[in-house]
């Protein structure tokens, strides 16, 4: 099995919208989502990403900006790591995420090795 780590996009202003108690729907949900992964030993960690505390590095570590954009329309929110034998059972797994209730997106990488 290899690696893949699921990006989780999602736009600013449709999470703006929940209101609290549907953003604690949509927690459940991730918890749900992650204990599946977890029971079927495909899911290795995780975590959220801070929307404060960042720093964007460029030009050879000449130029420093704070980030991430919050004006932007979506942002990096998290992340996880899951096993799977190809890309495309990866994505057949990334299909079930919460993520799309939001109208986000889940970018499906893997490593080179």
């Amino acid at each position: 099995m290899k690696d893949f780590i699921f990006l989780f996009r999602s736009p600013q202003i449709e999470m703006q919208k929940l209101s609290p108690d549907q953003m604690q729907e949509l927690m459940g949900k991730w918890s749900t989502w992650i204990q599946k992964l977890s029971d079927a030993e495909r899911y290795r960690f995780g975590d959220r990403l801070s929307r404060e505390n960042a720093k964007i590095v460029s030009d050879f570590g000449n130029v420093i900006t704070d980030g991430p954009y919050i004006e932007s329309k979506e942002i990096v929110g998290g992340y996880i790591i899951v096993q799977a034998e190809t890309m495309d059972e990866a994505v057949e797994i990334s299909k079930e995420c919460p993520i799309y209730n939001i109208k986000g997106s889940v970018e499906v990488r893997t490593s080179i090795n």
